[in-house]
């Protein structure tokens, strides 16, 4: 993952810091952040203050144990911002764009965010502090996917910029379509099983709904793994989401942790039913 931990000292940081103490204060942090972008517009700095923002968030959101009361705060900020912070105006009046999204309904930066840290290092063996930070960015990202798209697979409307099903198909997929037994040391095959259990656990149903309904993208970035080389996969189906049901539950015979099987156990009911 690729998060500085020089982030914890931006003023963003901060702010969501306090949220996390007080979540209750939405609206006292949204207008926090909305006279921070205000000031940055100015500034001609409101690109880097939205990167250092999404950044925070998903450092934070690593750093809180997946199923916590302070993961749901994150999710509910961010859907605040979509839906309850006032645009971001310009001089004349106009509604602010960054990216080709509007500020803050579009979230404009934060997939890009998102996808910089979404390098999980499964080339060489990690600590379990690596291996936890994984596990619960994961499930804060599925959660969000949750909260965008419902359990037939169709968008929750105003919330489309929280749907990152696709980062669901990257985790799955490395965990399940590709062979466990070449990661470096136990503790990496934990990691990567643990965040497709977590994607399951808090964004199962979705998930589900996403493969009754064949979910694609375009291009090759669903593609299958090595296992399933031979598939014509672009995203979410039937076929894979059985795979998925039946490799998942191979995958947790190799993990060591036992609260990482307990998620691995936890998942596969889920898609059983």
């Amino acid at each position: 993952m690729d998060i500085s931990p020089k982030i914890t000292e931006c003023e963003e940081y901060k702010i969501l810091s306090t949220h996390l103490a007080n979540p209750e204060k939405t609206d006292a942090i949204l207008e926090q952040l909305t006279t921070c972008a205000k000031f940055s517009l100015s500034n001609d700095k409101l690109e880097s203050h939205l990167l250092e923002l999404w950044n925070s968030i998903l450092h934070l959101s690593s750093q809180q144990p997946h199923s916590s009361n302070q993961q749901d705060s994150m999710v509910k900020l961010l859907q605040a911002l979509v839906t309850d912070a006032p645009s971001l105006k310009d001089t004349n009046g106009k509604e602010v764009e960054v990216d080709g999204s509007k500020v803050w309904r579009g979230l404009p930066l934060f997939g890009q965010q998102a996808r910089e840290c979404w390098n999980f290092p499964d080339d060489k063996k990690v600590d379990t502090k690596i291996r936890d930070a994984w596990i619960n960015v994961n499930a804060f990202v599925a959660r969000l996917t949750a909260a965008a798209v419902n359990e037939h697979g169709g968008e929750r409307p105003g919330y489309n910029a929280l749907d990152h099903s696709l980062y669901g198909i990257w985790s799955l997929r490395n965990a399940v379509e590709e062979e466990l037994e070449n990661l470096p040391g136990k503790t990496t095959v934990d990691a990567s099983v643990g965040a497709a259990a977590v994607w399951i656990l808090y964004a199962g149903r979705t998930l589900k709904g996403l493969s009754d309904s064949d979910k694609t993208y375009s291009g090759k970035v669903a593609k299958p793994g090595f296992k399933c080389k031979d598939q014509e996969w672009r995203g979410y189906n039937k076929d894979r989401w059985q795979l998925w049901t039946k490799e998942l539950a191979k995958a947790k015979s190799l993990v060591q942790d036992d609260s990482i099987q307990d998620l691995v156990k936890q998942a596969m009911e889920i898609m059983k039913q």
